[in-house]
């Protein structure tokens, strides 16, 4: 049982930084070449969904490593540091993205759902 828990936590480890990996390259990377597509406020729930994901995998990825109370709040304060990074990176590195303060907040929404997901989990299941 032991084994197969610490197995668990190196995969959500492995796919924190998958996904994180992903995250950054969807972020910076031109998408010109793609078709475009019209679904109003596509973009919005995508930067939803990539932060609320991201903040579930590393919290289920680091929470055995980093046991303390405030593990939380601090995962939080750093993805949504890293939202903002990425849209810092958008506007001053990158020639065809740009940056959006709504991305900002779809990012942190994502964050703050992720956050309640987790909190849910451990009260129901701890």
């Amino acid at each position: 049982m032991k084994i197969t828990k610490h197995l668990s936590e190196r995969n959500f480890i492995f796919l924190a930084l998958l996904w994180t990996l992903g995250v950054t390259i969807g972020s910076l990377v031109s998408l010109n070449n793609m078709p475009a597509v019209s679904i109003p406020g596509n973009d919005k729930t995508a930067h939803f969904l990539f932060y609320y994901v991201f903040f579930i995998l590393w919290y289920f990825g680091l929470t055995k490593k980093c046991n303390t109370n405030y593990f939380s709040v601090i995962l939080a304060i750093i993805t949504l540091c890293y939202g903002i990074c990425m849209e810092f990176l958008q506007a001053n590195y990158t020639a065809n993205r740009h940056a959006d303060p709504f991305d900002v907040i779809a990012n942190a929404a994502g964050m703050l759902a992720g956050f309640v997901t987790v909190y849910l989990i451990k009260k129901n299941y701890t």
